[in-house]
């Protein structure tokens, strides 16, 4: 029995499939085969009126952790008039906030099923926004789809794993990182300024070694980050990164990684971002979810594939078998 369990594997090693990243027209990737109907999911959370107060809806999402909130038109047609995100609820810097849903909604993009995931990733990045809803010709709520949902699909239509390393989909540069000292107010300023779903969290002092991250869902999980600039004065001192950082359980990447092991993180955390460290745990790079999301889209569907071992063969003619 042992042999032969010992041969089966010998076999499935043989015959791994490897995608190999090439430049191939759009008709022939991944994402362009994918409709956006094969992504999307019931919300957690709908709004049905648009005079509710932003921060009303923290709540809500700190215990769905929901990234799309649509705003529905009735409970009865359910016709979708735009849509809200977690990024969006960052914005109000007091308890005191009168900011409503309807002076941040998004009324695009709104998705039709059989949009490919191609033109998905390109409305998100073009609108700015981290997710969307879908609906029918009607306008009539189908489902929401956000980055998480679309790796979700990806993995499971790729015809093999992708050669692909951490280095070749992470970012470096220190626009990227935050020293724990800091203030939240500047961790907060360039999430929004600089539209980054996250920050690695470094201390400067010990040769920036990553220690967490922070993201807009640490603030919207928190009440202590507030920034009081909407007519509040300034009643204790501005909280520290360190206070309000993801810490605990963060997942951790090297640049030689191969990408199906951040896929497998980013799926099982649900971070918008991973720090990639070298050896001592320095900071490196961060990799985020739709930079990798993006590579994945974009690898061939058909063309350059090749297998690991004795056999090889093509996307075309294993799809065709």
């Amino acid at each position: 029995m042992a042999e032969r369990a010992e041969e089966v594997t010998a076999v499935r090693e043989e015959r791994k499939v490897v995608v190999v990243p090439e430049e191939v027209p759009e008709e022939l990737t991944v994402g362009k085969a994918i409709q956006v109907h094969e992504a999307a999911r019931a919300p957690a959370v709908t709004v049905y009126n648009k005079h509710e107060l932003l921060v009303n809806l923290k709540p809500l999402v700190r215990k769905t952790d929901e990234e799309v909130i649509p705003v529905l038109r009735d409970p009865y047609t359910k016709r979708v008039d735009g849509f809200v995100t977690q990024f969006e609820l960052i914005v109000p810097t007091s308890h005191r906030s009168r900011f409503t849903v309807l002076d941040f909604m998004h009324e695009f993009p709104i998705f039709k099923p059989s949009d490919d995931l191609l033109f998905v990733l390109k409305e998100l990045e073009d609108k700015r926004v981290r997710g969307a809803p879908v609906a029918d010709e009607e306008g009539k709520l189908i489902g929401v789809v956000d980055y998480y949902d679309i790796l979700r699909v990806l993995k499971h239509k790729l015809p093999g794993e992708p050669e692909l390393k951490v280095k070749d989909v992470m970012r470096t540069g220190e626009e990227y990182m935050i020293d724990w000292n800091e203030k939240v107010n500047k961790a907060w300023h360039k999430l929004i300024n600089k539209f980054l779903p996250g920050l690695v969290v470094v201390a400067k002092e010990e040769g920036n070694k990553a220690k967490g991250i922070i993201t807009y869902k640490e603030f919207v999980k928190t009440n202590r980050w507030f920034i009081h600039r909407e007519g509040e004065h300034m009643s204790v001192p501005m909280a520290k990164v360190k206070t309000i950082m993801l810490r605990g359980g963060v997942p951790f990447l090297r640049p030689e990684d191969p990408v199906s092991s951040a896929i497998s993180k980013f799926l099982v955390f649900r971070e918008p971002i991973i720090p990639v460290v070298d050896e001592e745990g320095k900071y490196v790079g961060a990799v985020f979810i739709e930079d990798l999301v993006g590579k994945l889209a974009r690898l061939p569907r058909k063309g350059a594939v090749k297998t690991v071992g004795k056999e090889a063969e093509t996307v075309s003619e294993r799809t065709s078998s």
